[in-house]
């Protein structure tokens, strides 16, 4: 009896073995990703970023009032963000810190300035500021904000260039 358990031993091991080894297993893997309620706006070119410049044109003289809309990457304001997320766009006063008188500057003489402001909906309609501004809300696109613009008739002041800066804060 002890040689017939000797002789089927090494068959009771391997079977053994290869009920206790799998020969396959399954798992699961996660996959998550975390998406930032993110935008960008501009165009950056030599690490400045910018709308492009809003030119009013050439005038001989401010007699009339001059109406100017903007244009993608002359003004106009690009946005881009992630879908379904709100974002406000505000605007500063420029040279004279004020949004409800905004002035060009004479570039050889800072005395000299010439009037105008910027609007959201159209020329003289509503003044884009800087505390509400212009709301949207983000589509994955980029999305290009028409700035309005008018220079209302006034005196006239020296030949020359003028300019002025504002500063546009995107905030989501």
């Amino acid at each position: 009896m002890g040689i017939k358990v000797l002789l089927l031993l090494p068959a009771i091991l391997s079977l053994s073995m290869l009920i206790s080894i799998p020969l396959s297993q399954a798992a699961t893997i996660g996959i998550a990703a975390t998406l930032l309620p993110a935008c960008e706006a501009g165009t950056t070119t030599s690490g400045n970023t910018s709308f492009g410049t809003m030119n009013f044109g050439n005038y001989a003289s401010l007699s009339s009032l001059i109406n100017k809309a903007s244009a993608q990457l002359a003004g106009s304001i690009r946005v881009k963000c992630v879908s379904g997320l709100s974002y406000k766009i505000l605007l500063d006063g420029g040279s004279s810190g004020v949004v409800t008188n905004r002035k060009m500057v004479n570039t050889t003489n800072s005395a000299i300035s010439v009037l105008y402001n910027l609007y959201t909906n159209q020329p003289g309609g509503t003044i884009w500021d800087n505390t509400t501004g212009l709301s949207d809300t983000g589509n994955g696109a980029d999305q290009w904000h028409t700035v309005y613009g008018r220079v209302p008739a006034q005196t006239t002041p020296a030949a020359g260039i003028y300019l002025d800066t504002v500063n546009v804060t995107v905030s989501w």
